[in-house]
């Protein structure tokens, strides 16, 4: 997969753009996964589809994977700094049972990686290690070149362009087709 940043976004648009069409039809799938998410108080389908535009089909998209928005999601995509809110895609309820070394202060978790090796992530706005086996659980792939390219950082990755192939992976598990 040769995702750069700007492609993985526009996939995520189109998504956005399909959930519109297909909610705009009455598609009741489509019209639950819209109801799932805080913002959609109209009493029926009918008015929800009236009221609906593009930004909430967005917003829709960034929520199924974890982010509080679009501009989150966008924000982080985009490189945004090690203060940013990394959303729950990387550590999902489910993984919560793993090992995992937990930090409040970026510089202590890079201290941390490079010492002691693994693979830093973010949780919102913490930062933990993580090992090969909590990434096969998550559905990567520790061996991935994309991995060496970011320098096993995803807060400030050295290449942008993979991390978001990573994050092209993660969305592609966890939204609807």
């Amino acid at each position: 997969m040769g995702y750069t940043v700007t492609d993985v976004l526009a996939q995520l648009k189109a998504r956005a753009r399909k959930l519109h069409k297909q909610a705009e039809k009455g598609s009741p799938l489509e019209v639950a996964r819209l109801r799932a998410f805080p913002g959609f108080v109209s009493p029926t389908d009918d008015e929800l589809i009236a009221q609906l535009k593009r930004r909430h089909c967005l917003s829709v998209i960034a929520m199924e994977v974890g982010f509080r928005g679009w501009a989150q999601l966008a924000h982080v995509l985009e490189g945004g700094d090690q203060s940013a809110d990394f959303g729950t895609l990387l550590c999902p309820g489910r993984m919560m049972p793993h090992q995992n070394i937990w930090f409040a202060h970026y510089s202590e978790a890079v201290e941390v990686r490079h010492q002691h090796g693994g693979y830093l992530l973010g949780y919102k706005k913490q930062y933990f290690v993580a090992d090969g086996d909590f990434l096969l659980d998550l559905g990567l792939d520790p061996e991935a070149d994309d991995w060496e390219s970011m320098g096993r950082n995803w807060i400030q990755p050295g290449d942008l362009n993979a991390r978001a192939r990573l994050y092209a992976r993660l969305f592609a598990e966890r939204l609807p087709v």
